[in-house]
């Protein structure tokens, strides 16, 4: 009976395995580099959990630029801090979100990065430690990117992101 049992089951597997291997089609990608200036944050933080201490959220939104200073759309997103820095000079490590609505579509991002004390509530002088994020999908024209986006902390408390993505070209 056993025998019997493994023997449907391969012939079902290899049934199932020939059709979606016959349904593989060839998908091109297009490199797309977009680069972003964040506005004007609104902020709002966790009620319960003060800063510094791990869970600690900050929620945010920006309008987004275009270089050419046209409206691109805007910027959600929010960092949970998952390292807590025990001494002078480390750098809280927070878990950042980021989605950007553009052109109706949405780009999402995540990853970690590492903020020191005094970059953290927009003070200038400070570094700011952003490691890339990763592009881990989109909606609209943006269904399938992938890829990685770098922020930078700008004099004038604005931020540019650049997305470097790779975006399938649908049928």
């Amino acid at each position: 009976m056993m025998i019997k049992n493994l023997c449907a089951a391969l012939f079902i597997f290899t049934a199932v395995s020939a059709v979606q291997a016959s349904d593989v089609k060839q998908v091109s990608f297009t490199k797309q580099t977009l680069v972003l200036e964040q506005r004007t944050a609104v902020l709002e933080q966790h009620p319960n959990i003060q800063d510094g201490d791990a869970g600690h959220t900050v929620y945010f939104e920006g309008e987004l630029y275009y270089p050419d200073h046209k409206r691109a759309g805007i910027l959600y997103g929010s960092t949970i801090a998952v390292g807590v820095a025990k001494n002078d000079g480390e750098h809280e490590i927070r878990h950042r979100e980021l989605i950007f609505v553009v052109d109706d579509s949405q780009i999402i991002t995540s990853g970690v990065s590492g903020y020191s004390e005094g970059a953290k509530w927009t003070n200038h002088g400070y570094e700011w430690h952003a490691l890339d994020l990763a592009i881990i999908g989109g909606t609209g024209k943006y269904v399938g990117a992938f890829g990685s986006m770098k922020s930078k902390k700008l004099k004038n408390n604005t931020f540019e992101h650049t997305l470097q993505m790779y975006v399938p070209v649908l049928p």
